[in-house]
């Protein structure tokens, strides 16, 4: 089961600023890769201290809906007979 991704957001602490963003898809393993750069700005703080993060996660796809093969009567007979032929 996958992890939910809860995304930073601006509190009345500090400020979220997002610097850069790069989204990159994995054919593959059916997941996206993210690279975030953002700044972090503590309000609280009397010079407004800054920092810059960095942070990656992945994210995946959303399943694609599965068709079920549903073999009706008829189809039940005609194997049965070719079965017995």
């Amino acid at each position: 089961m996958a992890k939910p991704t809860i995304e930073l957001k601006s509190t009345p602490f500090t400020e979220v600023i997002e610097l850069e963003r790069i989204v990159t898809p994995d054919e593959e393993k059916k997941v996206d890769h993210i690279f975030v750069r953002r700044k972090k700005i503590c309000t609280r703080h009397p010079e407004g201290f800054a920092t810059v993060e960095i942070a990656r996660f992945d994210t995946s796809w959303p399943e694609e809906p599965k068709e079920e093969l549903k073999s009706t009567s008829d189809e039940k007979e005609e194997l049965k007979s070719a079965l017995i032929e």
